[in-house]
């Protein structure tokens, strides 16, 4: 369920005449994908576009990481684009954006399990687009305040590669168009 924070953001929608329905599910399991589209009300405009923005990091050296480790980031990006490709082939939709990394383009120190994942929805982005269906992946460097980066006090580490952290408001600017 949102938050009571996103809930609140939700309501300011909802106050300016906009219809929001909101679904629990886990992409990564195709059941419970399948039964949270299925929650969509029959009287809902048709689904006309995804934004798959899911992220997890669980850093390590890759000879060193369990298969858990390996597994924890990759599922909720792998197995959740997937998921969502297949639940989703016989509808038209509008848009299919996929939020990349800039990681699976220069990789990142211990994070081979995210840019694996990462590089896989590049490819299928690829694949969509050649099949003629909408796909966009977005290769986001890391974000300023309350992205990963943030969250996982990795600022300076990015800073040191080179790297500026996105602003909010200017990335949400950049996703607008």
């Amino acid at each position: 369920a949102p938050s009571a924070e996103a809930e609140a953001s939700l309501d300011a929608i909802r106050e300016i005449g906009v219809r929001v329905v909101t679904l629990s599910g886990d992409v990564a399991d195709a059941k419970s994908l399948a039964a949270a589209l299925a929650q969509l009300p029959p009287d809902a405009p048709p689904l006309r576009g995804i934004i798959h923005a899911a992220g997890v990091l669980a850093d390590g050296v890759l000879v060193d990481m369990s298969l858990e480790q390996l597994e924890r980031p990759m599922s909720p990006k792998v197995a959740g684009a997937w998921n969502l490709h297949v639940a989703t082939l016989d509808r038209p939709l509008d848009f299919f954006v996929l939020f990349s990394s800039v990681a699976s383009v220069l990789g990142s120190p211990g994070q081979a399990n995210y840019a694996a994942g990462n590089a896989y929805l590049d490819a299928l982005a690829h694949s969509r687009r050649a099949r003629g269906l909408p796909a966009t992946a977005i290769n986001w460097g890391p974000w300023a305040g309350s992205g990963m980066a943030a969250e996982a006090g990795r600022g300076d580490a990015v800073k040191s590669r080179g790297m500026g952290l996105i602003d909010p408001e200017h990335g949400l600017d950049l996703l607008e168009r």
